[in-house]
Parts: C-alpha cells; structure tokens; sequence
C-alpha cells in the first residue's frame, strides 16, 4: 500500500517533465533566436495555415458523425464540429490529450444516448485516430532509420500494441471477459450484476472492425492537413526538406509527444522531437523548435480556443455538463 501511495506521488509529476524539457530547450537555444525566428514568420502565414485547418474540421466531422450514425447516436453535424473543437482545446492542455473526452458528457446531453455508448464513441474515435498516427510514424520513422536505428522498432512496436488491443476489445465477448475478469473479482456482490449492465451498453450498437476503414483513411489524410499547417511555416525558412518527408516528420514527433503523456499537450517532448528529427537535415534548433510551437498554435490551440469560446455561449458549461451526465 506504501509502495501505491509513493508511486500516485510520482505519477503526478510526469505532466511537469515535458515542461521543464521545454523550459530546457527554450534556454539551451536561447530565447533571443527563437523570438528572432518566430519574427521571420509573416503574419499571414498563420492565416493561411488556419485556413488550411478548414478542410481537417469537415472531414473531422464526416468522419465522426459516421461513428455516430454506425452506434445510433443521433446528433447535428454541427454540434459534432463544437463538440470536436471543444475536445481539441482540452486535448490541447492535458497529458495524452485525455482532456477532450469531456466531449462525452456533452455528446450524451446532446444526443440523449446512454453514457456508457458515448464513453465507446469518443475512444473509438480518438483510438483511431491515434493508429492512423502511428501508421504515418512508422514511415516516417523509416526516414531516420540511420540516424536514429532505434526509433522505428519503437514506433512499430506502439503500432502493432495499440492495433491488436484496438481489434481485441471491439468484439463485445472478449471485451466483456477481459472486463469481467480483471473487475469482477473486486466488486461487492450487489455491484457484480451492474458490471454486466455497463458492458452491455458499452457494446450496444458497436461498430464492427471492417466498418472503421473509411474512418482510417480519413484519419491519414486529416494528420497530412494537420501537418500540412506546420508546413506552410516551414515555407517561411526555405527549409530544402521534401513535402512529403516533412510531413511524415512532423506525425512522428506528435506521436512520440501523445504516445508518451509525459506533459500537458505534449509540451516539451514535442518541440524537442522535432528539434532531434530536423536537425538531421541542418535545421538550426530554433528554427525547427518554432515551428513544432507555432505549428501546434495553429494545428490546436487557436481551433480549441475557438471551440472553447463557443461553449461559453451553450447554456451549460463543461462543469455543469458533467454534474448533469453523472
């Protein structure tokens, strides 16, 4: 029990690693460069790659609301595009970007289905997303192979982990053996029935896995745009990397920041990522340090940030949604 207690104390500063890599970083370089470098970035570079945002939202919200469709969860196309703005926000400045399943509470006040369907959706969506990820990671991964031997096996291995767990746990029986058996055993008597109440829900209308095929694909081209946005800085520089390898390496360094929640929305592992992948094509830290920061102030913060400030005009706020969802 000592040994639990001691380990919850320790886990609670893992979001202050990415930070304090980040404060490291931004005084190695010096933040006289950066501030320097951020300056060589026209304003409207920004306004073109939040437009570029534009088509990653549609197809955000295509590709959700045919999960939606898929688990009988009838919600407007708009609300989905709210809902995964507001998500993005919270994904935004939270460890492992857990913060955006929020969305939950307000997906179930929304479209009245069960909560336990809602908690599915939003993994199923965000566990997609992720794979779809880690499939551009491990091409992008082949790119540094000789660099960096040891980042590919790694990056396979999270791919291969996260796709069999992914594939496991839709088939509603294994899911509800695995759930039974690790859980069962601790509940009281009166609570072992309710389990399988909750499994079922859970499963209720759950997709099947060759359903999730367009979602996949949407996925690989709403992580191109993402990059894409990053990109359209990079132009700013006259950085001789090629479109396409440019964009596998920025996935990768977003993977590596999600895969690893060691800071809040991925701060510090990220940008140093980044500095590690481009520095093998002579990109000067600072350079490749603002773009990984400017790229993710147009990739999510500023998108969340619009998606926050919609929320403050629904009637309740994300406290009030979850108090009325529990």
């Amino acid at each position: 029990m000592f040994e639990n207690l001691q380990l919850k104390k320790i886990t609670k500063f893992f979001p202050l690693i990415g930070i304090v890599l980040f404060l490291y970083i931004l005084f190695n370089i010096g933040y006289e460069k950066i501030i320097q470098s951020f300056s060589f970035i026209p304003w409207y570079y920004y306004i073109i790659a939040l437009f570029v945002f534009v088509p990653k939202l549609i197809l955000a919200g295509i590709k959700w609301q045919y999960l939606n469709k898929k688990q009988e969860i009838h919600i407007s196309f708009l609300t989905v595009i709210k809902l995964y703005l507001l998500g993005l926000f919270y994904g935004s400045v939270t460890p492992g970007a857990i913060g955006m399943h929020i969305r939950v509470y307000y997906l179930r006040k929304k479209s009245g289905a069960p909560f336990e369907k809602c908690i599915a959706n939003s993994l199923i969506e965000s566990t997609l997303a992720l794979i779809a990820g880690l499939f551009l990671a491990v091409i992008g991964s082949g790119l540094i192979l000789k660099s960096y031997p040891g980042v590919l096996p790694i990056i396979i291995g999270f791919f291969i982990v996260y796709s069999l767990a992914f594939i496991f746990f839709m088939e509603h029986n294994r899911g509800k053996g695995f759930f039974s058996f690790i859980i069962r055993p601790f509940l009281p008597g009166t609570h072992k029935e309710n389990l399988d109440y909750i499994i079922s829900r859970l499963y209720k209308d759950i997709p099947r896995v060759r359903d999730l095929l367009m979602p996949f694909i949407i996925e690989l081209v709403m992580w191109s745009i993402a990059a894409t946005q990053v990109y359209i800085l990079s132009l700013a520089f006259s950085i001789s990397i090629p479109y396409v390898e440019f964009i596998l390496l920025s996935v990768v360094s977003v993977i590596i920041a999600n895969v690893v929640p060691i800071s809040i929305g991925g701060l510090g592992l990220r940008e140093g990522t980044f500095v590690v992948l481009l520095s093998t094509y002579g990109v000067s830290f600072e350079i490749a340090f603002v773009l990984s920061l400017g790229g993710f102030l147009v990739k999510n913060l500023i998108p969340g940030l619009i998606g926050l400030i919609v929320s403050l005009f629904e009637k309740e706020s994300p406290v009030e949604a979850i108090q009325s969802s529990v």
